[in-house]
């Protein structure tokens, strides 16, 4: 063996090289993580080839990034190369790594990789070579076959079982699964050939998503939520930092960390061996208790070992990659089981409590009955006081009506005062009081507002009452629209264009009311809307029903405010910014519904909103 640390050397001057330059191997070749080339110089003129067959050199692991294998012939040197960071054209297309011998030649091998330095070297005769691939593939087959099983049961339990330590146990089974077939070449023959290079990445990210996804597991089944929080945060960085570690690929720091790599699951295992035989000292030998020890207990040896062969600390004559594969195997089988118990007792406990909680049942039946008797009984009673409260709260309601009463004939009569001051001075106004006339608008349009919510507050205790009828009458439309309008023309942000061409010139109706109602809309614009127009039209319809329209410029309504616009004491997303107690849109609507119509609204968010109040002929001279 002789190491070529600056990867400088030909191999005519590895060649020329004295005996002495290069070291004795008793067994097989193991220096750990390097990112220097080894060169192996070996004799195979001891192995004799067939009369009909060849000499092959089979290599493993089949993860080593390129080996080279050189002999000399009359015209220089044969060469050829394989491993997981050749493109499979370039080399033998078969999953292990395997090279064609010239008899009685010297054997020159150059190997770099960034994976663990580990060489295996077998010479076959091409006869026996077949054979040995055959069982190899057979026994690697029924390897996968086997972990392939334990993760489809584990990804179907956690799935219908929806329980965090099974959908654990299903990811280490699947990452063993994917990083042992990654281990073993596979991806080389099932990758499309511009793929097949991913090989060597999915070796690399498999040694840094293992450690994190073994850690997981035994966080879910031994610490979390339990009374071993401080290892269960050890746990949980021993499953964040080997993810972090794959950030070392494309830094080209991949042999300094994966070191932590390999230590990070064995420090894992001895903690969760240390739960798991405190659980068994503490609640005594159970299955579930032993089964859980136990393979945590092996890996902590075994993995011990594992990382060390890996990192060239000790020899090793069989290839660490198979010693770990079936430790993963036998770990994977006995947790398996384990929590498979463990399962099996919680749904026999469960069925035991369900048989007492049947029995519970029966006994509470009789007590049942005994309580409907007293409740009754105590039903009577509540009825009586129910009685009670219903002639309380009838004179209740005679007090609200005549603090209503109150309530129109004292606001009414200070705000026509002040109403005929603001006019007077509106209709008489001298040059110099233009500020005067200003505050004499806002008091006008105050009164309104005042008045307003009097009649929207009198109108909706009067529309709760069971004999109530409209006052229908006659009524002149283009004054009753003006008057609706007048409260444009006392904003100083927005100006009236009225539209009734199209409508009659009377309709039968309660004019007060209809007045009320679309006043409510005409207001419900000037308080919301943008500076600009608001339209008001009025027309008939194809039913022969009057329909009146209120629209504005924006800005619009949100969909969940139209759901719910027109409910008692709504104001919509204004609720911060408006004044009023969101009795306008639902009075205007339970008046439309007296007159046989209905509000309506249509809205573009951001652009506009059109309120259309609908109202049918009503019979002339109805009484209340």
């Amino acid at each position: 063996m002789f190491v070529d640390r600056d990867r400088r050397f030909t191999i005519d001057e590895v060649a020329a090289l004295p005996d002495a330059a290069f070291t004795p191997l008793a067994g097989p070749l193991n220096a750990g993580y390097t990112k220097a080339t080894y060169w192996l110089r070996a004799d195979v003129s001891a192995v004799a080839a067939s009369p009909v067959g060849s000499l092959w050199l089979e290599i493993t692991p089949t993860y080593l990034d390129r080996v080279t294998l050189y002999q000399p012939e009359q015209s220089g040197w044969s060469q050829h190369v394989s491993g997981d960071a050749v493109p499979v054209a370039r080399r033998i297309p078969v999953r292990p790594l395997v090279f064609p011998l010239l008899p009685d030649q010297p054997v020159f091998l150059r190997i770099e990789t960034t994976s663990a330095m580990q060489l295996y070297g077998t010479v076959w005769q091409s006869t026996s070579l077949l054979a040995h691939l055959s069982r190899a593939e057979w026994a690697l087959g029924a390897y996968q076959g086997i972990n392939l099983s334990i993760a489809l049961l584990l990804i179907c339990a956690a799935l219908a079982l929806r329980m965090r330590r099974l959908a654990s146990m299903a990811v280490l089974s699947v990452v063993f699964l994917v990083h042992g077939a990654s281990v073993r070449g596979y991806p080389q023959l099932w990758l499309p050939q511009e793929w097949s290079l991913m090989g060597d990445l999915m070796v690399k990210i498999g040694a840094f998503i293992l450690p994190a996804a073994f850690a997981w597991q035994g966080r879910e089944l031994l610490t979390y939520g339990t009374q071993w929080r401080r290892l269960d945060k050890v746990l949980l960085l021993l499953a964040l930092v080997p993810l972090a570690g794959i950030l070392s690929i494309p830094l080209d720091l991949y042999a300094q960390s994966i070191s932590l790599a390999l230590l990070s699951p064995w420090i894992a295992s001895c903690l969760c061996a240390v739960v798991a035989w405190s659980n068994l000292r503490r609640h005594g030998p159970s299955m579930v208790n032993v089964l859980m020890a136990i393979p945590y207990t092996l890996h902590s040896v075994a993995g011990a070992h594992t990382a060390a062969a890996f990192t060239g600390l000790v020899p090793s004559s069989v290839e660490a990659g198979t010693f770990w594969q079936l430790e993963a195997l036998l770990f994977n089988l006995l947790t398996a089981t384990a929590v498979g118990v463990a399962l099996a007792r919680e749904f026999r406990d469960s069925m035991k409590q369900q048989v007492l909680l049947v029995d519970s049942l029966a006994r509470s039946e009789h007590v049942l009955e005994e309580r409907v008797r007293q409740r009754t009984e105590e039903l009577l009673h509540t009825q009586n006081a129910l009685q009670a409260a219903l002639h309380s709260e009838r004179e209740m309601r005679l007090d609200q009506r005549q603090f209503f009463n109150m309530v129109n004939h004292e606001f009414r009569t200070p705000l026509a005062v002040v109403d005929s001051a603001a006019t007077e001075q509106l209709a008489f106004p001298s040059p110099d009081l233009e500020s005067q006339m200003e505050r004499a608008m806002q008091i006008r349009r105050a009164c309104r507002r005042l008045t307003a919510l009097v009649e929207n507050c009198l109108v909706s205790d009067r529309l709760d009452f069971a004999g109530f009828r409209l006052r229908a009458e006659p009524t002149a439309l283009r004054p009753l629209l003006q008057e609706a309008g007048q409260l444009v023309h006392w904003s100083s942000r927005h100006h009236l264009q009225l539209a009734d061409d199209e409508a009659p010139a009377e309709w039968t109706c309660d004019p007060m009311l209809a007045r009320i109602a679309l006043s409510n809309l005409v207001d419900n614009a000037v308080k919301y809307a943008h500076a600009g127009a608001i339209f008001i039209t009025a027309r008939l319809n194809a039913l022969g029903q009057l329909e009146v329209s209120v629209a504005d410029e924006g800005p619009g309504l949100h969909e969940q405010a139209l759901q719910r616009i027109f409910e008692q004491f709504e104001r919509g997303l204004h609720a911060d910014q408006a004044r009023g107690f969101g009795l306008g849109l639902w009075v205007a609507r339970r008046i439309a519904q007296l007159h046989g119509g209905n509000v309506d609204v249509q809205s573009i968010h951001g652009q506009c909103s059109c309120f259309t109040l609908t109202l049918a002929p009503c019979a002339p001279h109805a009484h209340a």
